[in-house]
This record gives C-alpha cells, sequence and structure tokens, in this order.
C-alpha cells in the first residue's frame, strides 16, 4: 500500500557545517485518505544520558537529553500546494544546514548506564483531533569536520615519510612455580602522531622477541622452538581498540572502562571476518644462540627467538570527545600469549582518535564512502 508522505534523503556520512538537502513526496490520494492538515520536518540532535542506581529494593533511574541542533520547516498546509495536473504526487524540497561544532555520532551501552550522540530527519504528518501524527524517522551519522584529521590521512594513504613511534612491553615468565625465568618484550612500531584520523590505512609492525632461561646448548635438538616460543602465526597476537567512557546525568556521575570496540591488523585469535588474516604480513626469524658470559666452556646461555608482523589498521569509531554529558577516550591494546598460568604478555597505551572528514566545500572525500561503525 502507498505511503502519504515518502522521505527521499540520502542515508550517508554528514559532516558538521554541512548543507542538508532531500525532498518530500505526498501521495494526494493517501494524503487525503490519512486526513493529514500539515506536514513539516524536524533537524534533530542531541545527547541523551541515563544513569541506574540502586537505593534498597529500588532502582532508580535518571535520564537527561540536552539538544545539540533542532531546526522545523513546515513544507505543506492542507489548501496549499497541490500536484501538477495528470499525477497525485506533490515534491517537495527542504534544506537544513547542520552546526559546525557539533559532537560526533556515538553510542554507548554498559550495565546501568547508556550514552547516545544522535541526529535525525524526522517528517511528520500532522492530523488533528485524536489521530496520532504519521511520522517517519531518518537516523543520519554526523562527523565533526577537522582539517588536520584530513590532512593527516592523505600523507597516511600517500605512504607514510615521517617519524615512527615505538611503545614496548616486556616481563619475566617461566613455565612452572619454580626455575630461572625467561624474557619476553614485544614492541609496536606505529606513525609518531599525537593523533590518528580514522578511514586511513595506518602502517605498523609489531615484534615479538623471546630469550629462554640459562640452559646447556645441547639440552635443545636442532630445529626444535624453545620455551617461550613467539607466535609464528596472526592467531598468536592480539591487538584491539578499547573505549572508556564518563556519563553524567544531572548530579549523578559514572564511568566505564575497557569496553571492546574492535580487533585490528589481523591480529587475534579468531577473524572476525573472512580476509582478516590476508595482508598480514610474518617473518619469523631463527632462534638464535647466546652464551653465558664467562660460562663458555660449559656451553651454558640462552636462546633467543624473534617474529615481527606488519600490516595495517583502520579505525573506523567515533573520533574521541569530551561535553559535560559525556566523554568518550581510547587504548590500544596487545597481547601475547604463552604457555602456562599467568603467562601472557599484555600492554595498553592511551590515543586520540580524530575525524578525518574535510569541512564543508573544501573538496570531497577522495576514497570509499566511508561507514561509521554504529549500530543499525
Amino acid at each position: 500500500m502507498p505511503e502519504a508522505i515518502t522521505l527521499v534523503f540520502a542515508r550517508k556520512l554528514r559532516v558538521a557545517g554541512e548543507i542538508l538537502e532531500g525532498e518530500i513526496h505526498l501521495d494526494f490520494t493517501e494524503l487525503t485518505r490519512d486526513k493529514i492538515e500539515e506536514v513539516h520536518v524536524k533537524l534533530r540532535g542531541s545527547i541523551f544520558t541515563k544513569i541506574t542506581r540502586q537505593r534498597g529494593q529500588n532502582s532508580i533511574t535518571r535520564r537527561e537529553r540536552i539538544e545539540l541542533v533542532r531546526d522545523t520547516v513546515s513544507v505543506w498546509r492542507h489548501g496549499g500546494a497541490y500536484p501538477p495536473p495528470g499525477t497525485h504526487i506533490l515534491k517537495l524540497p527542504f534544506h537544513f544546514t547542520l552546526p559546525s561544532n557539533l559532537l560526533p555520532s556515538c553510542e554507548f551501552s554498559g550495565y546501568r548506564k547508556e550514552g547516545t550522540v544522535g541526529y535525525s530527519i524526522e517528517v511528520v504528518g500532522a492530523r488533528s483531533g485524536f489521530r496520532f501524527d504519521k511520522r517517519t524517522l531518518c537516523p543520519m551519522p554526523v562527523l565533526p569536520a577537522d582539517p588536520r584529521g584530513a590532512e593527516l590521512s592523505r600523507e597516511l594513504r600517500a605512504g607514510w615519510t615521517g617519524d615512527w613511534r615505538t611503545v614496548e612491553f616486556a616481563r619475566k615468565i617461566r613455565r612452572g612455580i619454580w626455575g630461572d625465568y625467561s624474557h619476553v618484550k614485544m614492541a609496536l612500531v606505529i606513525p609518531s602522531l599525537d593523533v590518528l584520523p580514522i578511514f586511513t590505512p595506518i602502517p605498523f609492525t609489531l615484534n615479538v622477541v623471546t630469550v629462554s632461561k640459562p640452559m646447556k646448548r645441547e639440552e635443545t635438538p636442532e630445529g626444535e622452538s624453545v620455551f617461550p616460543a613467539p607466535p609464528l602465526t596472526p592467531k598468536g597476537a592480539e591487538f584491539r581498540l578499547e573505549r572508556n567512557v564518563y556519563v553524567r546525568t544531572h548530579n549523578w556521575a559514572t564511568t566505564s572502562d575497557g569496553n571492546p570496540v574492535a580487533v585490528l591488523g589481523g591480529l587475534a585469535p579468531t577473524a572476525p571476518n573472512p580476509k582478516f588474516y590476508d595482508h598480514v604480513q610474518v617473518e619469523g626469524m631463527e632462534k638464535v644462540w647466546l652464551p653465558a658470559l664467562g660460562d663458555e666452556k660449559k656451553q651454558k646461555g640462552s636462546w633467543k627467538q624473534e617474529v615481527t608482523f606488519r600490516s595495517t589498521f583502520m579505525l573506523t569509531c567515533p573520533p574521541s570527545f569530551e561535553s559535560p554529558s559525556m566523554v568518550v577516550t581510547y587504548v590500544m591494546q596487545l597481547k601475547v600469549g604463552f604457555p602456562g598460568i599467568g603467562n601472557d604478555l599484555e600492554g595498553r597505551f592511551p590515543i586520540r582518535i580524530v575525524s578525518s572528514m574535510q569541512p564543508p566545500g573544501a573538496g570531497a572525500w577522495d576514497g570509499p564512502p566511508p561507514e561509521l561503525d554504529l549500530p543499525p
């Protein structure tokens, strides 16, 4: 059955400051049947937060909605414009201008806490009396413009030629409760940037080095690995993005840290998609004997083993942002597993993620259409 009101508006990523354009198609046959007297279009954007707390036997929930953008335009009233002769469809254009200082679209839901930054176009067919209005809602993702993020994105996609940053983590482990320790270390090398732009392939190298406990050389058969052996496939390492969220509702506030966002760079025990491991380059080195100083006669020493992973990762999450009601920050987590209880090597470090969108009018996005990682 045809609808009285049809919204024609592209559901794609929008940039703060952009002019939004669309059309409303009115089917006058259905419009008359539904007794619609006026049609208006709404642009809405808000930040919504919710916190629930337990007080004795009761759960108390507080909610707060703060408007970020609000605009309404009436496109048709009963007795106004009519369809062209020979048709029953009237097409009416509309446009809005997004403010240039909007927060990025974002959605978070945790235990007894929620936070959402959302934007939408809504068409309302108003009806008098006790009839419900006819409504059509079209959510849309919005990102702030970031000229520097856009420039960094272009440089990275052209092939990074700048400085590099190394993040290292190391610890001592052993196979059992007793005995000498082995040493494990991992080093992540990424472009030396204070911010990382979204929708951009970012190159990285992960180097894992292990040095065994002191032993006699003949204790290890030729060609065999030695504990702790580094992983030789991307499934043996893990590279994750985590999100920390602060939510405030009126005078209540709470935080939620370590929320998983995505696995990155083709490094994870389980692949989220069939081509996840395809672009990871793995370079394993033959183990190297390190003689113990001053103990060459006994042929004692340690074995050094090494592997390097090379790939890229792309961030598709909402950028970091701060507001009185909601703050979103990000942390990268690295993990390499070794046999034994509590022997995993883990490390975390904070990053700031920024938009890579140019301001409206500065030029079109020169890659495939970007899609922000948000719920449908």
